[in-house]
């Protein structure tokens, strides 16, 4: 890292120059032999686009252009738009602090080399300061946690990894400034790689401002210029690292929370502004997790906290338990997979739905209880035992004891009444008989005891057919784990977008109450800010009779004889006025000129006082220009000494009718930003419980589907003592037979319906 001197400086002390546009830097580096003096860059290839020529990475102080030099070493370059009279010293500090940093005792080696060039590149005929860093071969944070999000222990790692950097800055009083996802590089290695230094802090930068704020998704929204020193970089660094935990706790997580048309990761400068109305902070504070929930709890109080007073982040604060993998964390790029085991499925291994070699969801490890790793005894039938019999008579039963009865009892009632003859009753019998058998069986069918005696006995059927073909019972088993796996995925892709929208619901909504809120209020607004103005204009008319009754005083008071004194005005001219009725200056008020056709001239007439028109003889366009200049004057001195002051019942009478329409106004105003609140709340309210309710049912589809799995793979490994576990299903299965038998029979159900035991 170096800093070169040299070149022009600004002209003059404390004078700021004008700087480049992208455009023009653009435009220069058509010709890098004759914009740049250092032999690298002279000699250099600039990295071109298709049509636009040199390409450039543009930002809010600076472009960015990539250039390769011959020997092959590739340089970012950056190009300053904006003047910054500390730009040489603050990169001479930074330089000499990063310099001197002991590579050996960092975590990783983010730190990347630099050049300050003070006379960089060659403008319209003036030379302007540039930063040649050195390229950093990378992905950026986006980019490298969509490609890996399927393995959260190379996302743990990270996150490990992002904390100790931190750590490295602390340790050596440095600061970023700008921490944010676009500054963070992931190298193949997987270590990070922090780029971008023009807002650093180093010891020697110690009572300066800084130059910018940082990315607005990532900062405190109580960072200011004044906040510039070693600990700035906390409240972003904890932003981060929650991020990080919370997505390789629960990659579900990303598609919920990140925005992929966003500059961010799972929070943003909405989340920190109006914590109330985020979609963002009630998914991690009440989230499965026990870590992600602690550590967005402390996050989210840090919103309030100054930054000054915000504690280091460290690595007990996002340590995170161990999750079980299917392979060794890769710091490559790509979803890690797992080797299968010769002769398994290959949907046995942990698959893209992230699930591990142990038949469970990464994400669900350790929420849920997981399968015995040993054979267990298989465990007891969840229905009633059948030895309990037919428990408390219902309507059905009653129903096939009356129907049982009707039907045996009707052919001799029938005989009875004659309605069918003697010789057809041991026929009509049989069938009654028949018809009360079939009620009697009915409503035994209809018992739960009786359904469930049956389901034991199928299901245990379907376990002996199993154990008599193991490898096709394994086959079966296979196929119904990866069917769960398949569903849950697809569940919670459905529940993703489901999110999704209502998180865009969300964010249009309140954009829409924001513009109605604004277009209620804006007349308001605009008339408050105009009141004072109205407030003067009124005062000024109030005030405006007694100044005109001043200066027409004044000018009754001023005969026009006194216009003798004037030029081409002698007492001639003051008697033809007089005669034509103006005997003071108040007797007319100006003068007004129509064209002689005759000879091209313009005729002066003045206008009196009611408003008709005289014209004075001896009056021409020179002489009437005189008199009203004289008459102007007059007035002019008139108002000088005119009143100031508004009569106080006018005054008082303005003031009330001006703060009676401010009072108004402002309860316009706050009666809309109530009602668009109430909005606000209310679509607050039922968007959160629509993601509470989405969440409930993720987690207990979740756990209903690692049951299921967890029974599956019991069942799997009952199959390993196939024969023994046969003989034992088939013994079962006869005891259940005879004790539904017993317990559950037809006569025993006859019994229970007459007797209800």
């Amino acid at each position: 890292m170096a800093v070169s001197r040299g070149g022009p400086s600004a002209p003059g002390p404390g004078a700021v120059r004008k700087f480049p546009t992208g455009a023009l830097y653009a435009e220069a580096l058509q010709h890098p032999e004759l914009c740049f003096s250092d032999p690298d860059l002279r000699h250099g290839t600039v990295e071109q686009s298709p049509v636009l020529g040199p390409k450039a990475i543009s930002g809010n102080f600076a472009s960015v252009f990539s250039v390769t030099a011959p020997g092959g070493q590739r340089y970012a370059l950056k190009c300053f738009t904006r003047d910054s009279t500390t730009l040489g010293k603050r990169y001479a500090a930074i330089s000499s602090a990063l310099g001197a940093l002991d590579s050996g005792a960092l975590s990783q080696p983010w730190s990347v080399g630099f050049d300050f060039l003070e006379q960089g590149v060659l403008v319209q005929g003036h030379w302007f300061p540039v930063v040649r860093m050195t390229w950093v071969q990378g992905t950026g944070l986006i980019s490298w946690i969509e490609r890996n999000l399927q393995d959260p222990v190379a996302v743990r790692t990270l996150a490990d990894r992002f904390v100790a950097l931190v750590a490295d800055l602390e340790d050596n009083g440095i600061a970023h400034g700008d921490l944010q996802h676009g500054n963070l590089l992931v190298a193949a290695d997987g270590t990070i790689r922090l780029v971008d230094y023009d807002g650093m802090y180093v010891p020697a930068l110690r009572g300066e401002q800084a130059t910018e704020n940082g990315h607005r998704n990532y900062q405190s929204p109580s960072r200011t210029a004044a906040d510039f020193g070693p600990h700035m970089d906390r409240f972003s660094a904890w932003v981060i690292a929650l991020s990080l935990v919370a997505v390789a706790t629960d990659p579900g997580l990303w598609h919920q929370l990140h925005d992929p048309q966003g500059e961010s990761l799972i929070l943003s400068e909405s989340d920190f502004k109006e914590p109330a109305t985020s979609l963002a902070w009630p998914v991690l504070l009440h989230h499965s997790d026990a870590r992600v929930r602690e550590l967005a709890d402390r996050v989210k109080g840090f919103v309030a906290v100054p930054c000054s007073a915000l504690p280091a982040l460290t690595a007990d604060a996002v340590k995170v338990p161990a999750q079980r993998s299917g392979g060794k964390a890769k710091s490559g790029h790509g979803p890690r997979t797992t080797a299968a085991q010769p002769g398994t499925p290959p949907w046995s291994t942990a698959t893209a739905t992230g699930t591990s070699a142990a038949g469970v969801p990464a994400w669900m490890t350790g929420r849920v209880p997981t399968a015995p790793t040993t054979p267990a005894t298989p465990a007891a039938p969840t229905s009633a035992p059948v030895g309990t019999g037919f428990v408390r008579r219902r309507v059905g039963d009653l129903a096939a004891g009356a129907g049982a009865l009707l039907s045996t009892s009707a052919p001799g009632a029938l005989v009875l009444t004659a309605v069918q003859p003697a010789s057809a009753l041991p026929g009509s019998q049989t069938a009654a008989l028949v018809l009360a058998v079939a009620a009697l069986a009915a409503g035994r069918r209809r018992r739960p005891e009786y359904r469930d005696a049956r389901a034991q006995i199928v299901d245990l059927k379907k376990r002996a057919r199993e154990l008599a073909d193991p490898a096709r019972a394994h086959q079966r088993i296979w196929q119904e784990i990866h069917a769960l796996d398949t569903d849950l995925a697809k569940d919670n892709a459905a529940s993703d977008k489901k999110v999704q929208a209502l998180q865009t619901e969300l964010k249009d909504g309140l954009a829409r109450i924001t513009m109605n809120v604004n277009r209620r209020t804006g007349k308001a607004q605009q008339e408050l800010t105009g009141l004072p103005a109205k407030e003067k204009a009124q005062l000024a008319a109030a005030l405006e009779p007694a100044v005109r009754a001043h200066v027409q005083d004044r000018l009754r008071r001023t005969p026009i004889r006194e216009a003798r004194s004037l030029t081409n005005m002698g007492p001639k001219m003051v008697t033809a006025l007089e005669a034509a009725g103006i005997r003071t200056a108040a007797d007319f008020t100006g003068v007004v000129y129509s064209v002689n056709q005759g000879y091209g001239s313009r005729n002066a007439y003045l206008v009196l006082a009611g408003g008709h028109r005289v014209k004075v003889p001896g009056i021409g366009e020179a002489r009437a220009t005189t008199l009203e200049s004289w008459r102007q004057n007059l007035e002019q001195r008139a108002r000088q000494s005119a009143p100031t002051t508004v009569p106080a019942q006018d005054k008082a009478r303005i003031k009330a009718d001006i703060a009676a329409l401010r009072r108004r106004l402002k309860a316009e105003v706050k009666q809309a930003e109530t009602d668009a609140q109430r909005e606000r709340d209310a679509l607050q309210q039922r968007i959160t419980g629509e993601r509470t309710r989405l969440t409930a049912q993720r987690q207990q589809h979740a756990t209903d589907i690692q049951r299921k799995r967890a029974d599956l793979i019991r069942q799997q490994k009952q199959l390993a003592g196939s024969d023994q576990e046969r003989a034992r299903v088939l013994a079962q299965l006869t005891d259940i037979r005879k004790e539904a038998k017993r317990s559950l029979g037809r006569v025993r159900y006859a019994r229970f319906v007459l007797t209800g035991h």
